[in-house]
């Protein structure tokens, strides 16, 4: 049995999709068949060439992380997910996007998203199926997955391991509690589900700035308290009065960057209230710079970086998702799908980068 991969084998040229054959699973390892693939926002910035300064891998690299799909294949030994659930060949299932070396002094500590040794998956070696954006996924032994509860529609699923966890993870490391006022920058398939988990955790105020009008409505139906469209609000200094505005002059608890402009770090930091907390996810373009005024800082405000998530986490975005499906429209966050073969024309539909554009969040579907 052949499957297919999606190969980014030069910055700025168009993908290309090479056939291997689907290894035999050794002990304790699993093969996905993908159902769903993410099209996130560091895909856009691989796809633009923006991140040029990374070197790509020995024969392209791999791509896609965000995704869920079915159980294809068990390897020897395995008869259950990772919370001992018993799973079957054809169940669908979750998994981390993360592969950790599971040696490093971050990984042995349980931060297994900040593994040091993590890098892009290369093309043409073996087990040859390491991005989601491929018609399977081969899992190494010990990796997390987990049975989806079978209430959960096949819609919804796309992207927990990655958007999801990853905002999640975001405001668990910014404290975000009952009565704090969060700011979103950036209502894509992250800020969405930024905006449900911070209403979740008690948010008194959440405000979303896009600039797209399409993404800020739907914003509304998640939650959003407030949004701010930056074509109309065109400065950092409206914007930021408009954040303080609408807190009453107190400013945010927490302000999350999800868009990848290293400008928001500055903008953010005004927003924020004394003791707040910026939050990093968005910006993962290596080179970048951005001037702050280093005395914002002293009555208490903070920087924090959030990559990914730990993959005990994933449960409890299920259980979310089993609570609150029919309170907010999940199943409208994936707006557009694609068949894997049109991975070339999917992408400049996607893109939002000085465009509008109707993609909330786009999916491959092999």
């Amino acid at each position: 049995m052949k499957g297919r991969v999606v190969v980014l084998k030069e910055y700025g040229k168009p993908f290309e999709i090479e056939e291997y054959d689907v290894p035999d699973p050794e002990p304790g390892a699993v093969i996905l068949r993908m159902t769903q693939a993410g099209i996130c926002g560091s895909d856009l910035h691989t796809w633009r060439g923006d991140q040029i300064n990374n070197p790509l891998p020995p024969g392209g690299r791999l791509m896609g992380h965000e995704g869920t799909g079915v159980v294809e294949r068990l390897g020897e030994g395995v008869s259950t997910d990772t919370l001992g659930v018993a799973i079957e060949e054809g169940d669908r299932v979750v998994y981390s996007a993360v592969f950790p070396c599971y040696h490093c002094h971050l990984c042995l500590k349980g931060d297994t998203n900040w593994c040091v040794n993590r890098g892009g998956a290369g093309a043409g070696t073996w087990p040859y199926f390491r991005g989601t954006y491929a018609d399977f996924l081969y899992l190494p032994p010990r990796h997390p997955l987990f049975k989806v509860p079978d209430e959960l529609p096949d819609e919804i699923l796309g992207p927990v391991n990655c958007a999801m966890g990853t905002v999640t993870t975001g405001l668990m490391r910014a404290g975000a509690r009952e009565g704090h006022n969060v700011v979103i920058q950036g209502a894509g398939g992250l800020g969405l589900h930024a905006t449900a988990m911070a209403k979740d955790m008690g948010a008194d105020r959440v405000i979303v700035l896009d600039r797209l009008e399409n993404r800020l409505e739907l914003a509304e139906e998640f939650g959003a308290d407030y949004t701010i469209n930056i074509e109309e609000f065109n400065t950092v200094e409206t914007r930021v009065a408009r954040v303080k505005e609408l807190t009453n002059g107190r400013g945010a608890d927490t302000v999350m960057e999800l868009v990848g402009r290293a400008e928001l770090l500055a903008e953010g930091i005004d927003m924020l209230s004394n003791g707040g907390t910026f939050v990093e996810i968005g910006d993962i373009v290596r080179g970048r710079e951005v001037s702050i005024d280093p005395s914002k800082l002293l009555p208490g405000k903070n920087i924090v970086g959030s990559l990914m998530y730990r993959p005990d986490l994933l449960p409890t975005l299920l259980n979310f998702l089993v609570r609150n499906q029919n309170k907010l429209p999940f199943d409208r966050i994936v707006s557009h799908k694609f068949p894997l073969a049109d991975i070339n024309e999917a992408f400049p539909q996607a893109e939002w980068d000085q465009r509008q554009t109707a993609v909330t969040r786009a999916m491959l579907v092999p």
